[in-house]
């Protein structure tokens, strides 16, 4: 079984994910993580060398990667799952899991490292100001909405990341007696 943790940044997909796996005696992979050690460069890097676009490649080939391994909880980049197709495709090889938060809680968590969110920075790669962040999260969580939605749970992430995988492996007991996932 694969468990695909999908969710807006900061949603805490990368600390859920090792405790949903230590929950589940899986091994754990933070998509992020992958991309940078393929690219041998870190994600703003590689937005200000190949752009969203470039990065948004390299995000496809990680997850359409982790097909090679069973027993496997993945935490996506939060706009990873947008497109159609790596959705359609993450749907069909795991459980998706969205973790949902709201814009107030997101911007509480990203500011301190918004230094590191390539999307959450200006033209010339400096952190927006808090009232503009604020304003871009809004935007991209209204356009982002749909997509996150359409996972096989949606689960509210704005409580301890302990209950939140607490939870997950719930819905991922009962997703695996299913037995319609790879």
């Amino acid at each position: 079984m694969r468990i695909y943790l999908s969710g807006f940044m900061a949603s805490g997909k990368s600390t859920v994910g090792p405790l949903l796996a230590r929950r589940r005696d899986m091994a754990f992979v933070d998509l992020d993580d992958a991309i940078e050690a393929e690219a041998d460069r870190s994600i703003p890097d590689i937005f200000a060398v190949e752009g969203e676009l470039g990065f948004r490649q390299r995000e496809t080939r990680a997850l359409w990667d982790t097909s090679d391994r069973e027993d496997l909880v993945v935490a996506l980049g939060g706009g990873a799952l947008v497109s159609p197709e790596n959705r359609e495709w993450a749907k069909e090889h795991g459980l998706v899991v969205t973790l949902q938060v709201d814009a107030d809680t997101i911007l509480d968590r990203v500011g301190v490292e918004a230094d590191h969110r390539p999307l959450l920075q200006d033209e010339k790669g400096r952190p927006l100001e808090r009232t503009a962040m604020r304003r871009r999260i809004e935007r991209m969580l209204s356009e982002r909405r749909a997509a996150y939605e359409q996972a096989h749970a949606v689960v509210e992430a704005d409580r301890e990341p302990e209950e939140v995988a607490a939870i997950i492996d719930e819905i991922a007991t009962v997703w695996s007696h299913r037995g319609d996932l790879v």
